[in-house]
């Protein structure tokens, strides 16, 4: 069970923890004036990384909170599915993410902005990780940095269409996906993409990593406006739980 919380923990941090805090206060550079026509030159590799990367920036800047259901595939090198999860997402800013599983198992994973809190009451187990460590040198820090030099270490695609379906969502017309991949080898995190619906609202999350292995969260009763408890992002442990501390 202890390698399945930590299993839990990894895929989780991967792909989530470092969207615990989608407003990026993402400040859209002003766009050149196209050349006339005549004039124009055929758009370069870089300027259609550019154009990506702004219109990246812009989907998640209004971004302040994020509340939805979520179902979590992984899946291995040979496509068998190695660990699949339901449960509610919470996240908001600064940088914290409330998860919580109810299949197979009730867990629950806090980030408040400092440390990770992985609470595993079947083994009566609190994991606790750095949360700075757990998204360093990882894409999913674009969704909580709006720091140039930050950015500038990932290249940024837009997906087609057909590459965008959701599991169930026939009409893939209106979903817009990006795909982020680390310009820099040797990461674990090989791509992310985040894909958007049409309400401009993050429907999914798929992650690449160096085993070959597909994580996906598909999201369903999203919510980007709502009331907060203030324990929200708290986490009170037992006396008869034991910490395992890896910060």
């Amino acid at each position: 069970m202890k390698n399945k919380a930590m299993y839990l923990v990894r895929s989780v941090l991967l792909v989530a923890a470092g969207a615990t805090s989608f407003v990026l206060n993402a400040q859209i550079q002003a766009s050149a004036e196209a050349a006339p026509e005549s004039m124009a030159a055929p758009e370069s590799t870089s300027d259609i990384d550019t154009n990506d990367t702004s219109a990246l920036k812009a989907l998640l800047s209004d971004m302040r909170q994020f509340r939805a259901n979520f179902t979590q595939t992984v899946v291995d090198a040979q496509q068998n599915v190695v660990h699949e999860a339901q449960g509610v997402l919470t996240m908001t800013r600064p940088d914290k993410l409330r998860w919580e599983t109810t299949f197979p198992d009730e867990t629950l994973l806090i980030a408040d902005g400092e440390a990770v809190w992985n609470v595993d009451t079947f083994v009566e187990q609190v994991t606790v990780l750095s949360q700075a460590n757990a998204i360093k040198d990882n894409p999913v820090m674009l969704l909580t940095s709006n720091d140039d030099s930050t950015w500038s270490m990932f290249s940024i695609s837009q997906l087609d269409n057909a590459l965008s379906k959701l599991s169930g969502q026939e009409n893939t017309s209106s979903l817009r996906s990006f795909q982020i991949t680390p310009k820099q080898q040797g990461g674990q995190i090989l791509t992310l993409t985040l894909t958007f619906n049409s309400n401009n609202e993050l429907a999914a999350l798929t992650m690449l990593d160096a085993q070959q292995q597909i994580s996906t969260l598909t999201f369903s009763d999203i919510e980007t406006t709502f009331p907060l408890a203030a324990d929200t992002f708290e986490v009170e442990v037992p006396d008869s739980f034991i910490i395992d501390d890896q910060r």
